[in-house]
């Protein structure tokens, strides 16, 4: 995947039992995956996302912008 301006970024929670890293694209509040993301903390890009569903999407266009 290309690498612009709104490429996905991973988040982690901490609030969840699992504590998953998401990806997520234009909208920061919600991950690939449909998870509400909004108030948890941003880790490094080199940080890998453990969350399946955002790994599967993650090289997939983002289904609300394009990129």
């Amino acid at each position: 995947m290309s690498t612009p301006a709104l490429a996905p970024e991973p988040v982690t929670s901490r609030d969840t039992a699992d504590d998953e890293t998401h990806v997520v694209c234009c909208n920061r509040e919600v991950a690939l995956c449909g998870t509400d993301v909004a108030d948890l903390p941003w880790v490094g890009d080199e940080e890998e996302a453990t969350c399946v569903v955002c790994r599967d999407l993650e090289g997939q266009p983002c289904p609300r912008c394009g990129l």
